[in-house]
Parts: structure tokens; C-alpha cells; sequence
């Protein structure tokens, strides 16, 4: 057998659940979508952005003053959120990462 079909036979399945993202914009808009590896928030004024951040109907943090902020799944931290200074988290764990993009004191 060849070393990549030997690989592809070692393989190991894992569940990956997408992450369902809800925002809701000051003027009340409100915008939802599905993703797998992260969900970005990006400010859209010269201004920072001040964010409240709620995970599971439980708010985890009620202001945060950045640029920007990655919501990130085990999926996905080695992806945008690792190039952001977030951590990588491994396949199978039950937690996200929460990233911020040129955050405020």
C-alpha cells in the first residue's frame, strides 16, 4: 500500500458541528449564518467597535473595544484565528476561541 493511501486508511473520523452565528447590528439589524471554522466580526467606521459577545444565550463578555473579533471552532483555530494570535484548540474539544483584532485597554 502507498504511504498516502496508508495514511487515508488511519484516518480518524471526527463530528464537527458548525457554529451558528447570530449578530445583531446597533440599529437592530440582525444577521445569521452557519460556519465551520469561524465566525469574523470587522468594525465598519474609523471607529473601534464595542462588542458584546454571547455564547449559548450566556454572555461572556459584555464589552469589548476592537477592531474586530474571531469566534473561532476547533475546526477553524488553525486558520484565520492562528494567523490572529489566537490559540489552536484540538479536533474533538468542546470550546471556542475567542480572538480579538486590535483590541482597546
Amino acid at each position: 500500500m502507498s504511504p498516502s493511501r496508508e495514511r487515508v486508511a488511519a484516518a480518524e473520523e471526527t463530528v464537527i458541528n458548525p457554529l451558528a452565528m447570530r449578530a445583531v447590528a446597533q440599529d437592530g439589524t440582525v444577521h445569521e449564518a452557519l460556519a465551520i471554522n469561524e465566525v469574523a466580526l470587522f468594525r465598519e467606521t474609523y471607529q473601534a467597535a464595542k462588542i458584546r459577545i454571547s455564547v449559548d444565550d450566556h454572555v461572556r463578555m459584555e464589552e469589548l473595544i476592537c477592531d474586530g473579533v474571531l469566534v473561532a471552532t476547533p475546526a477553524g483555530s488553525t486558520a484565520y484565528n492562528l494567523s490572529a494570535h489566537g490559540p489552536i484548540i484540538p479536533l474533538g474539544s468542546s470550546i471556542l476561541a475567542l480572538t480579538p483584532i486590535s483590541a482597546s485597554p
